[in-house]
């Protein structure tokens, strides 16, 4: 095994430096401060657009098997632009919540979009307290507060399999409430909660109240929680399937490149003395090819993720006979362009 110093490491130590002593003033000036009271507008399917309701129809037909009917679709006008869409069933104590996120960020001159939905089953029981199960791929800098019993089963699809899942845990408790219906009742509930669960967190220095008292800003104590997520691979919810996927994708396919086609292009260039460029293009296109394949397949994003999947065991098999090139940012570079084209594609809430 031998890692010695190339672009790749050297941009990753820049990558790092710029997380640690430059992003808690970017979070300061981009991150949007979130208002004590929603500015909630319902909006009727009509006013859907044809993308929106492309989006939704498959996710309604699969709540529509197990008897649940949309009830309520609104946004927040004064936070965002997420839809969301709760689904009753009048046979059963627990509503099911839709929400649609898609977030534009700059920085600098690069512009970035993130788009995901998360499907949440919800049961109240009769002591204040709320069981929940939900799929949502992104884990929350915020606390979890006591009231709030919840499990999470990220990019779990199958709706039936999850609303099993969450009528096991339900079950462990007591007596019910009945969910709110129509509107009103839900723009009620979802205010009261937005209030408990915002004043909860600033009780525990996660949130504080804006000077003027009319918004919620993180605190430092969400940044570093922010800075460290950057570091651990692990923090973005991705399913095992995915996972297994990528290591495999990272592990292999840059190695094949550099233990089998590489040689054969050496040897084939040598006759016009390119042995060098000609490895190194076929090297740098199976790390590119990596990069595409793991941003369409796998959605990667994570600098630390590739770098880990496509670094590491490139160099404990083929060691310095890699070079200096930066291979692994380069999959990096590719990985998220292809995954930004992705997404910006399925944007169905903004232009």
């Amino acid at each position: 095994m031998a890692f010695h110093l190339d672009a790749d490491l050297l941009a990753f130590a820049v990558t790092t430096c710029t997380v640690i002593f430059g992003s808690k003033s970017s979070l300061q000036k981009n991150t949007r401060h979130i208002p004590t009271r929603y500015d909630l507008e319902e909006i009727p399917d009509p006013q859907l657009t044809e993308a929106q309701r492309k989006y939704l129809q498959p996710i309604d037909e699969q709540l529509g098997r197990m008897n649940y009917r949309p009830d309520c679709t609104f946004r927040a006008k004064n936070y965002g632009s997420n839809l969301m869409r709760r689904y009753s069933n009048p046979a059963d104590p627990a509503s099911c919540g839709l929400t649609v996120v898609e977030i534009k960020v700059q920085a600098g001159g690069t512009q970035s979009v993130r788009n995901a939905n998360s499907v949440e089953f919800t049961t109240r029981l009769a002591d204040g307290r709320a069981v929940s199960t939900r799929n949502s791929p992104n884990k929350s800098l915020m606390d979890q507060p006591p009231y709030r019993i919840v499990q999470d089963y990220p990019n779990l699809t199958d709706l039936r399999e999850l609303k099993t899942k969450h009528d096991a845990l339900a079950a462990k408790f007591g007596g019910t409430s009945s969910p709110p219906y129509g509107a009103a009742a839900i723009f009620d509930e979802m205010q009261r909660e937005h209030t408990r669960f915002s004043e909860y967190q600033v009780e525990h220095g996660v949130l504080r109240r804006t000077p003027a008292g009319d918004a919620y800003q993180i605190t430092e104590k969400v940044m570093n929680r922010g800075i460290r997520n950057f570091f651990n691979p692990f923090s973005k919810r991705f399913s095992v399937t995915q996972a297994v996927f990528s290591v495999l994708l990272g592990a292999v396919l840059p190695l094949f490149g550099i233990l089998e086609i590489a040689p054969v292009v050496a040897t084939s260039a040598s006759e016009h003395a390119l042995p060098f460029a000609g490895a190194t293009v076929a090297i740098a296109l199976c790390y590119a090819l990596t990069g595409a394949i793991l941003g369409f397949a796998c959605n990667a994003q994570s600098f630390l993720w590739v770098m880990l999947i496509t670094y590491v065991p490139a160099h404990l098999v083929a060691g310095n006979s890699l070079g200096w090139l930066p291979y692994s940012t380069l999959a990096f570079y590719v990985a998220y362009t292809v995954s930004q084209a992705k997404q910006r594609r399925e944007l169905v809430l903004q232009s």
